[in-house]
């Protein structure tokens, strides 16, 4: 009897054991996760405004309205590094500039703090992983040397990216290593072959077992605005409305140091011929709105979107001719502010249209990605996951950001802070007929930053609070700060506390960047031949 009752007991035993290894086996050949799969969208140079369900400038972006609806968004979302090559490696690694040590004219990402990025950190916890895209900044090898696709390559499971700003034209992006896989040479506007890439990784993502993350960084609408055939009747003949803080007249009050900078510049076609840049901007957009819908239309068709997290952002804003300027860079709402939408489909609120005004930044993207997975993020990391917020568990994730700018003409190198209630910028160029300059903006009720109080009695009080949080994130920079590409000298030339005629000399005059090697004429020709022959193909 006991001899049967064991053998009984080791039968069931197996019998359990190989259906829990045929549930085992089932479960990864249709996808069964716990774990949600996560979509990664990220604009280039994307205003936080150019949207259509905000109804501002009479837009059509029908897959980012639904996403809006079904989401939240973020409405105080900062780039604290407003320009792609620094935004872009902080999203990923989800530390400020000055601890990644990567920007132009200053340096890549290093080896090591690439082993802390999250698309590294997915693919360990065992996440099926893929990019595609402008991925914007490069990686140092493990030797030190600087690297290439290839060094990157190795923390995705499929790859479809190129690593500098890339071309309109897929087939010119000799690194998008999915697409040839897949379509050979064939030519195809970038931005709706990212659609058509991001289609193909997700049938075979869905299919793999695992969870998977998608990563899809647009070039768009990045100029030039080599806009795609398909959409160019979009806004035929739209008049725009105008940002309310438009043109020359509300540049006034900005320090010189502003004027000096890339964005007044490029301010000016915006100004020459406002309604033609915006159609070719918005139209742009378009292009990827549509793009974006041919991904999350993959996820319905998979039936995967009830288990799969949706993020969108930019990697920094745009200024369309707001304050007479163009492009981004600056501390200021247009260059700095971001669109921030995450869709969770585990949120079991029913309103739509939600906000959140909480203070958040694109060093949160990594946390927030590795929270989602239930992967602890690395020790160094200063963004903050976002879920709580989107829960409800907490109100707050920071009680200010810091807003950095060492890049471009020394004079416009600048840094600020800013907090749910204001923001205060510090313009610390000191020399060749420059003064140092500060701004204080009261951000519950000028977000146009029309208003500079830094001279207010009445704001006397919050100015010596902004000067003393800013004095703060200068300690922090010394402290946590990378000890190369240049980066420690500017905890010294933006301390407010010393002359800048005290600066170190040397230390002044680094702030230039190195000269770009000398070009021929003939090199230049062939550069303008090659430019008019794309545009000339595209119109």
């Amino acid at each position: 009897m006991t001899i049967r009752r064991d053998c009984l007991m080791t039968a069931l035993s197996i019998l359990v054991l190989m259906t829990c290894g045929i549930a085992a086996i089932s479960q990864a050949a249709y996808g069964v996760e716990t774990r949600p799969n996560i979509v990664f969208l990220l604009a280039d140079d994307l205003r936080f405004d150019s949207m259509g369900f905000l109804q501002k400038f009479d837009l059509q972006t029908p897959h980012l309205d639904r996403l809006a609806q079904r989401g939240v968004r973020f409405t105080r979302s900062y780039n604290t590094t407003a320009i792609c090559m620094a935004s872009r490696a902080q999203i990923m690694t989800g530390r400020y500039e000055f601890s990644t040590g990567c920007n132009f004219d200053h340096g890549n990402l290093s080896w090591d703090l690439w082993q802390q990025s999250y698309p590294v950190r997915l693919k360990q916890a065992g996440y099926f992983v893929g990019f595609a895209g402008k991925f914007g900044f490069h990686v140092n090898r493990e030797d030190g040397g600087k690297g290439k696709a290839d060094t990157v390559q190795p923390a995705f499971d499929w790859w479809g990216g190129w690593m500098g700003q890339g071309s309109y034209e897929i087939s010119e992006n000799n690194e998008a290593r999915a697409w040839f896989d897949s379509r050979g040479r064939q030519q195809e506007h970038t931005t709706y072959a990212l659609g058509m890439m991001g289609r193909d990784f997700i049938r075979k993502a869905s299919h793999s077992g695992k969870p998977f993350c998608l990563s899809i960084s647009f070039k768009a609408p990045h100029s030039p605005y080599h806009t795609d055939p398909r959409y160019r009747d979009v806004y035929e003949g739209n008049s725009f409305p105008k940002p309310g803080n438009y043109g020359l007249d509300h540049a006034e009050h900005v320090p010189d140091q502003a004027k000096a900078g890339r964005p007044f510049s490029k301010g000016k076609s915006w100004l020459k011929n406002y309604d033609k840049t915006m159609t070719s901007y918005h139209t742009m957009v378009y292009g990827m709105d549509q793009a974006i819908g041919m991904i999350l239309q993959e996820l319905e068709s998979q039936k995967v979107t009830d288990n799969t997290v949706v993020i969108f952002t930019s990697d920094n804003g745009h200024f369309n001719g707001s304050k007479a300027m163009g492009g981004k860079i600056y501390a200021y709402e247009e260059g700095s502010l971001a669109p921030l939408i995450i869709f969770d489909p585990r949120s079991d609120t029913k309103e739509t249209f939600r906000t959140n005004d909480a203070l958040t930044a694109n060093i949160d993207i990594a946390p927030t990605i590795l929270d989602c997975a239930g992967i602890e993020p690395a020790g160094g990391m200063q963004g903050k996951s976002v879920l709580p917020l989107l829960s409800g568990r907490k109100s707050a994730i920071h009680e200010s950001l810091m807003l950095v700018n060492v890049w471009g003409t020394p004079a416009s190198q600048a840094l600020g802070v800013v907090t749910r209630d204001f923001k205060y910028i510090r313009w610390f160029y000191g020399t060749d007929g420059y003064q140092p300059a500060e701004e204080l903006y009261d951000m519950r009720s000028d977000r146009l930053e029309e208003r500079n109080l830094i001279s207010s009695d009445r704001y006397a009080g919050d100015a010596h609070r902004m000067r003393l949080s800013y004095d703060r994130w200068l300690m922090r920079w010394a402290k946590e700060g990378v000890d190369r590409n240049g980066y420690p000298k500017y905890a010294r030339l933006g301390d407010r506390t010393v002359s800048f005629d005290a600066q170190s000399q040397a230390e002044i005059r680094a702030m230039h960047p190195e000269p770009k090697a000398a070009r021929t004429a003939a090199e230049k020709k062939a550069d303008k031949a090659t430019k008019r022959a794309r545009r000339e193909a595209a119109e």
